[in-house]
């Protein structure tokens, strides 16, 4: 289920010229990585690469409603921080997954939408900073309105989504608290497991449980990148000491429609496959607000 290329020897990131580094290689080398939202489909991913390059006793990782073996349960909207991690101070870097990533809930529910991405995201924010430990943010490409495309870290953030907006303010807020911060605009992400999570693993369980047709928007574009080069993309951003904002993305822009057809090009490889499929607006899906068209992101 190989959607975009997968740049595993290249750069899973883009950088400019105006972003700072500190190349301090030795960061986390002495450091410890607490990854908030460790239970999600990038936080498992980022916990077993965290794991597997610097050993468990360095890395903890937090859940709500997901146990897993190791994990620290931490509810952002009922729990102060250092109610569940009470050593914050051992942290070089504290990656922030938590969300409600879906921009339909996050409109029909604007009040308990704003509780998690922004009022509880400056209250940890606050916390780490505090301690010393150097706030990873995970935002999105739903920061830019989408009327061109191709957008670098230095394009201005114009959100037409509530979700967006939100991420857009906490990106303001830690320009303004936590200068030291590191950013991360995170695209569309897709992984490999059929069961898995994500719009491609949807289409792959609906093309193969017999599906006559598909509708696919054509006028929908984003920068899908596998799941495992964000996990390493963060990991190697931290290690270089990078401040500011970064985006990660795949290599190039794709429609859900070319999306769709790659994936059905992998799963004819296989055997035969009938499946009819339909060319449509962005539009045509039922959405509480209108999406934008080009959210792409330069790589």
């Amino acid at each position: 289920m190989n959607v975009s290329s997968r740049r595993r020897n290249g750069s899973g990131f883009s950088t400019r010229p105006d972003i700072r580094a500190i190349t301090d290689s030795s960061i986390l080398n002495n450091g410890n990585i607490l990854v908030l939202g460790g239970s999600g489909f990038i936080g498992r991913h980022l916990h077993g690469c965290l794991v597997e390059r610097l050993g468990r006793m360095r890395v903890t990782a937090t859940y709500n409603e997901t146990p897993f073996a190791g994990g620290v349960r931490f509810d952002a909207l009922s729990t102060e921080l250092r109610q569940a991690v009470p050593d914050l101070e051992k942290f070089s870097h504290a990656v922030i997954l938590l969300a409600n990533p879906r921009p339909d809930d996050c409109a029909r529910n604007p009040e308990a939408s704003r509780a998690l991405n922004v009022t509880a995201m400056k209250a940890i924010i606050g916390r780490l900073s505090e301690s010393g430990v150097c706030p990873v943010f995970a935002s999105t490409e739903a920061v830019f309105d989408g009327k061109k495309g191709d957008y670098v870290e230095s394009d201005p953030a114009n959100p037409i989504l509530l979700y967006g907006k939100q991420k857009a303010e906490i990106e303001e807020y830690l320009r303004s608290h936590a200068p030291d911060a590191l950013i991360l605009r995170i695209a569309s992400v897709y992984g490999s497991d059929p069961a898995g999570s994500g719009v491609v693993a949807g289409w792959y369980r609906t093309v193969t449980g017999g599906a006559d047709t598909v509708k696919c928007a054509s006028d929908y574009i984003a920068s899908p990148v596998h799941v495992d080069d964000v996990a390493e993309a963060v990991l190697r951003l931290m290690e270089d000491g990078c401040r500011g904002t970064y985006h990660i993305s795949g290599p190039q822009g794709l429609s859900r429609l070319e999306m769709f057809e790659t994936l059905l090009e992998e799963i004819r490889r296989s055997g035969p496959v009938k499946v009819d499929v339909v060319s449509c607006s962005i539009d045509d899906f039922p959405t509480e607000e209108r999406r934008p068209r080009n959210i792409s992101m330069a790589a």
